[in-house]
C-alpha cells in the first residue's frame, strides 16, 4: 500500500478521508491545531513588511517548494523590487525576513540576534525529533564554539603536519598516480579526501581511515539533509506524528547511536589509561583530539563527557565544518580550470614557497595571491546567498525603525558580495582582487580569506562570524598545494560546473566531472624526510 506523505497531497485529500475514517476526530483535532498554529505563527510586528512567495490559507507546503527550487531568483527579484528594505519571505524553513545589507553593522555585534539559536532551531526541529538532537550540542553552554575557538584557530605545527601527512596519504589513493589523462567525478572525490584530511585532526588515523566511521558520519549528514528537507513542509505540532513514518529520520537516529557506540569503548580505554596513570604516579597522558578538547571543555562547565556527547560532537563537525570545506574547494579547482594561466601563476608562488621554507603555516603565510584566489571563488559563490542566520533573542528596533518580535528569524543577502559599489567588474572571478585590496590603506585586514569584512562575509561577520574558518583555510591550502605540485587538471569536455542551487544554499555542481594525470616533475616532497 503506496502511502502519500506530500503535506499538500494531504490536505487537499483530507476531508474526503476524515467523512470515512473512524478516526475522523483526531482528524479534525490536527486541522485544528495546524489552523491555530497557523494563524499564531502568523500574527507578529513583520507582517507590514512586502511578502514575497505568500502562502495559501491552510498551507505553506506550495511555497515552500518553490523558494526550494526558485530560491535565489525569489531573492533576487525582491531586492530590485525593494531596494534598502526588509522584506519577508516564505523559505523552504518557514517565514524568514530578509534584512537590507544598510543593516549589516547593526546586526554584525547585536547580541540579541543570535546565530546559535536560529541554527539548532531549524536544525533539530526544537528537539522534537530524537534523530536531530545531535544538533542541539551548537547550542550548549557554548561548548561548541569553546572547542573550535581554543583548538581549531592558531593551527600548531604538530596540526598542520598531521594535515599534510593525511594528505599526502589519501590524495594518490583516491586521484591515482597516472601520468595519463584520466577522467573522474569531481564532488565524492574531493569530499572524500577533505573528510578524511579532517577527521586526521579531530580523531587521528584510527578513524580517518576507518571507512566504516567514515560510512556513519557520510550517512548522518544525508539523513539530516534529506529528513531536514521534509520535515520542514509540516507544521511543527505534528512532527511527533510525522517523524515515525520518514525513513530519514529512522536513519538518523540509527547513525547517531552507532557513531556513539563506535566511540565508546576509546572513551573507556582512555579513562582506564588515565585512571592507571594516576594510581601509578606517572604523568597522564595526552591524546590532542577532539575527544580529549571536547572533556577538557566539558570538565570546565562540569558536564559529562560521555559517547553521546563526544558521538554528537562529532557528527555535527562533521556537517559544519567538512562540508563547507568541500564545497570551496570543489569550486576553487573548478575555477582555476577555467583560469589555466593563474593557476600555473599560483602553483609557481606554492613552490617557491614549499622549497624555502616547507609546508607550514609560516609558509602558507607567504602565499598572497592563494589566499586572494579562493576568496575571490567564495566571494563568487558562498555556500549560501543568504547568510547572516540569526534569530531575536528579545523584542529588537534597528535604527530604520524597524522592528522585529522575539522569536522571528532573519537572514541578509549577499547581494552586496557582487555590488559594483563594492567591486570593479564584481561578476568576473579575478584571483589577484583581493591582493591589490591588501595595498589600500585601511583595507588590509579585510583583504585576507580569514578576514570577514561588510563586503564579503562568506564566513560570517561579527561576533557569530565562524570560529572554524582558521582550520578550514589551512586544510584548504594543504590539499590545493598538495594538488598543484602533484598534479595536472582540466575541465572535462561538455562537462556542466554551474552551481546547483536549493533553497537558500549555492552548492558546487555535483556532476562536474574533471580530468587529472601525475606531473612528470614534481618540484617538492611532501614525505616527512622531505619536509
Amino acid at each position: 500500500m503506496n502511502v502519500s506523505l506530500d503535506p499538500l497531497e494531504t490536505c487537499q485529500n483530507g476531508t474526503q478521508w476524515a467523512l470515512q475514517s473512524p478516526l475522523s476526530f483526531l482528524f479534525a483535532a490536527a486541522v485544528i491545531v495546524v489552523l491555530t498554529y497557523t494563524w499564531i505563527s502568523s500574527t507578529n510586528a513583520i507582517k507590514g513588511l512586502p511578502e514575497i512567495n505568500p502562502t495559501g490559507f491552510f498551507s505553506s507546503v506550495a511555497a515552500k517548494k518553490f523558494f526550494t527550487a526558485s530560491g535565489l531568483s525569489l531573492i533576487t527579484q525582491a531586492r530590485r523590487l525593494y531596494p534598502g528594505q526588509a522584506f519577508r519571505v516564505m523559505t523552504q524553513m518557514g517565514e524568514r525576513v530578509i534584512l537590507p545589507y544598510e543593516l549589516i553593522e547593526e546586526v554584525r555585534n547585536q547580541r540579541r540576534l543570535h546565530f546559535g539559536s536560529a541554527l539548532v532551531d531549524d536544525g533539530t526541529f526544537m528537539g522534537i525529533v530524537p534523530g536531530f538532537q545531535p544538533l542541539s550540542i551548537l547550542n550548549r553552554d557554548n561548548i561548541f564554539q569553546a572547542v573550535t575557538i581554543r583548538h581549531l584557530t592558531k593551527v600548531p605545527a604538530a596540526m598542520s603536519r598531521s594535515l599534510c601527512d593525511e594528505a599526502d596519504f589519501i590524495i594518490p589513493k583516491v586521484i591515482g598516480d597516472s601520468s595519463d589523462w584520466h577522467e573522474m567525478a569531481l564532488s565524492p572525490a574531493i569530499h572524500e579526501i577533505t573528510t578524511k584530511v579532517a577527521t586526521r585532526v579531530f580523531l587521528g588515523k584510527e578513524f580517518c581511515r576507518n571507512d566504516d566511521w567514515i560510512r556513519v558520519t557520510e550517512g548522518y549528514t544525508h539523513s539530516w539533509a534529506m529528513g531536514s528537507s521534509e520535515l520542514h513542509l509540516w507544521p511543527r505540532p505534528l512532527l511527533m506524528l510525522v517523524q515515525y513514518a520518514l525513513p530519514w529520520c529512522k536513519s538518523a537516529i540509527a547513525q547517531a547511536t552507532e557513531a556513539r557506540q563506535m566511540l565508546a569503548p576509546v572513551i573507556a580505554e582512555r579513562q582506564r589509561m588515565i585512571q592507571a596513570a594516576v594510581a601509578a604516579g606517572q604523568e597522564v597522558p595526552k591524546f590532542d583530539d577532539a575527544i580529549e578538547w571536547l572533556g577538557e571543555e566539558a570538565a570546565r562547565r562540569g558536564l559529562v563527557c560521555d559517547a553521546a556527547m563526544v558521538g554528537d560532537f562529532q557528527l555535527v563537525l562533521t556537517m559544519v565544518a567538512i562540508h563547507t570545506t568541500s564545497d570551496l574547494l570543489q569550486q576553487f579547482i573548478v575555477d582555476l580550470a577555467q583560469h589555466p594561466e593563474t593557476l600555473q601563476q599560483i602553483r609557481h608562488e606554492v613552490v617557491k614557497q614549499l622549497q624555502a621554507g616547507g609546508l607550514t603555516k609560516e609558509s602558507l603565510h607567504k602565499m598572497p595571491l592563494l589566499d586572494s584566489a579562493i576568496k575571490e571563488t567564495q566571494r563568487l559563490k558562498p555556500i549560501q546567498f543568504l547568510l547572516l542566520r540569526r534569530r531575536a533573542q528579545e523584542d529588537i528596533q534597528f535604527s530604520n525603525g524597524l522592528y522585529l518580535k522575539k522569536g522571528t528569524r532573519t537572514w541578509i543577502d549577499t547581494s552586496r558580495m557582487r555590488d559594483p559599489a563594492a567591486y570593479e567588474n564584481p561578476e568576473e572571478w579575478d584571483a589577484t582582487r583581493f591582493l591589490k585590496l591588501r595595498s589600500q590603506p585601511g583595507r588590509t585586514n579585510e583583504a585576507y580569506l580569514v578576514s570577514p569584512g561588510p563586503d564579503h562575509f562568506g564566513f560570517g561577520y561579527g561576533i557569530h562570524a565562524c570560529p572554524g574558518r582558521f582550520f578550514a583555510a589551512h586544510e584548504l591550502k594543504v590539499i590545493v598545494c598538495h594538488l598543484l605540485v602533484k598534479y595536472e587538471w582540466k575541465l572535462a569536455p561538455e562537462t556542466d560546473v554551474k552551481p546547483f542551487y536549493l533553497g537558500e544554499t549555492s552548492l558546487a555542481n555535483p556532476g562536474t566531472k574533471m580530468l587529472f594525470k601525475r606531473r612528470e616533475e614534481v618540484e617538492y616532497d611532501f614525505s616527512p624526510m622531505g619536509m
